[in-house]
């Protein structure tokens, strides 16, 4: 009897965490599928997804400085079958963020250079930043950025990730693509 106790409860904690697995990579899936269709895509006119946006219910502002690092701007809460996703845009900048409070950090990384390690020619591809961090609200966090060019160029695009793959982190991911000068 007690073998069998043991057997199910084995089972139901192996299709548990296999539940919750999926989860995450679902997750991840709505994070990357929501950071291309709105910051990628958008990435060059910022303005435009403002405006795209600017009709849906947005977060308060106390809410919203939180993703908006203390920055004047908007964060719309994106409601997703898999979760709920912010998007935080600041006024006056060219930077558009995503974030998931839970994922698949994992996965998400390798979708991540994918997309961004190689660029189709003649923009180049150059891997900026490869760090990690200890921090108070996500523990350990592993920070990717890649920028795009054309060689010569004097703007080009920064494409950033940053996972915290503890469970107790505040948010797992955040993805943001921004315009800058080189």
């Amino acid at each position: 009897m007690i073998r069998k106790l043991i057997l199910i409860t084995a089972l139901l904690s192996a299709n548990i965490s296999v539940s919750i697995a999926n989860d995450s990579v679902s997750q991840t899936e709505s994070f990357i599928n929501i950071y291309s269709s709105l910051c990628i895509k958008h990435v060059n006119d910022l303005d435009a997804l403002r405006k795209k946006l600017s009709p849906l219910p947005k977060l308060p502002s106390d809410k919203a400085s939180h993703f908006l690092s203390g920055n004047e701007g908007n964060a719309w809460p994106v409601p997703d079958k898999n979760g709920t996703f912010v998007v935080a845009i600041p006024t006056e900048k060219n930077i558009c963020m995503v974030f998931a409070r839970r994922a698949d950090t994992e996965s998400a990384e390798k979708k991540f250079k994918s997309l961004f390690s190689k660029a189709t020619t003649p923009i180049e591809s150059k891997l900026t930043r490869d760090e990690y961090k200890e921090t108070d609200a996500n523990g350990k966090t592993h920070t990717i950025a890649y920028e795009w060019a054309v060689p010569k160029a004097l703007r080009g695009m920064l494409f950033t990730l940053t996972t915290a793959s503890s469970e107790n982190a505040k948010l797992q991911l955040m993805g943001s693509a921004a315009t800058i000068r080189k």
